[in-house]
């Protein structure tokens, strides 16, 4: 699987402990057959080909190759498999191939504590399993399957890994959420306030265990109530910013909720108009991080709006602080993930219709 790392850059810095073999992925010549760079080197793009230290070769698209299985250091991070350095828009996009089952090792410990309890590591493990598959089964970009960020999941190479997350991995190996006969993207996200949400309405036709459920085990998470003050001013630039043309703002007012008390959209009032702006809209002007969920109600103040919602994160498929919390009251994995994806079943990768 293919995974970016890294894109819009003009160079790198690699680090190798073992030799290395750099090809060009265009002519598949190689390029370097024992690269070695225990101090680093620079990869540097030009629009003539790459620069690798001192040297300057034609090639526009090259593959790093590390003998053994052993990890290349980029920009300080660690990563298992190979990089791709890819000419992309005038800049390097930067590509980890790696194994499925080597990429989870890297994305558990950025999604959840790895001192949780195993039943939530494990169901993380399938969870996270399921939804990189479905990536890959239907990603359309030639160049990588999914990011590794909160676009796709968290990913941070071998640097990131740890004991107990990885032994979740190796427990769950192959195990993935299937729904008739298919891979199940299995979304999830931090902390739902009470109640999942209904993908369909936000994502169009999706499959039926994806749908809202109760969950009142997420209050242990610092994110289940959640309050914020924003300055008048502050949020008409950030919406102007972002494209919307409001001026003066008199007012902002919720919208329509749905079953799980997410707003659809916000409704903001300037001296001569009112805009509708879809709720996720809102929430990516003024920052994610600040308005955490779309379920929040708005109050107004003389010079700022106060913001007090629940849950962080998209509110779909399984809760990560509801599985912890699950998880400390003796839930097994798999009764953790037929709780949140209701009428998927666990089966072995090799079970499923894997065709692309």
């Amino acid at each position: 699987m293919c995974v970016k790392i890294l894109d819009s850059v003009k160079e790198v810095t690699l680090k190798t402990k073992t030799k290395c073999s750099i090809y060009d992925l265009d002519t598949h010549r190689f390029l370097d057959r024992s690269f070695l760079a225990r101090s680093g080197t620079k990869f540097i793009y030009r629009q003539d080909g790459i620069r690798i230290g001192e040297q300057g070769f034609s090639a526009k698209n090259i593959r790093i190759a590390p003998a053994k299985k052993k990890c290349l250091n980029v920009n300080g991070v660690l990563y298992r498999g190979d990089i791709d350095l890819i000419e992309d828009g005038g800049s390097l996009l930067v590509v980890n191939r790696v194994f499925l089952e080597d990429y989870l090792k890297g994305v558990l410990p950025r999604e959840v504590h790895h001192f949780w309890p195993f039943s939530a590591l494990k169901a993380q493990a399938i969870a996270s399993r399921s939804y990189a598959l479905f990536k890959i089964q239907h990603s359309e970009n030639g160049k990588y399957d999914l990011t590794a960020d909160t676009y796709s999941q968290v990913y941070g190479g071998r640097s990131s890994e740890r004991w107990r997350t990885s032994k979740a991995v190796d427990g769950t190996k192959g195990m993935v959420l299937e729904y008739d006969g298919k891979v199940l993207p299995a979304y999830f996200h931090s902390c739902c306030g009470g109640y999942t949400r209904d993908a369909s309405p936000r994502w169009g036709d999706q499959p039926a265990p994806l749908k809202s459920v109760k969950c009142q085990w997420c209050r242990w998470s610092p994110y289940f109530r959640w309050q914020v003050k924003i300055p008048t001013k502050e949020i008409t630039e950030k919406l102007n910013d972002s494209g919307i043309p409001v001026k003066k703002i008199i007012d902002i007012k919720e919208g329509e909720r749905d079953k799980s008390q997410r707003l659809a959209d916000i409704r903001v009032r300037t001296r001569h108009e009112w805009f509708e702006i879809p709720v996720r809209d809102f929430r990516a002007a003024l920052g994610k991080r600040l308005i955490k969920s779309d379920n929040f109600r708005i109050k107004k103040y003389p010079r700022f709006y106060l913001f007090g919602g629940y849950g962080w994160g998209h509110g779909v498929g399984m809760c990560q602080w509801g599985a912890f919390g699950l998880s400390i009251r003796f839930w097994k994995a798999e009764r953790i993930l037929k709780y949140y994806y209701p009428g998927a079943e666990i089966v072995k990768m090799k079970e499923l219709e894997l065709s692309r």
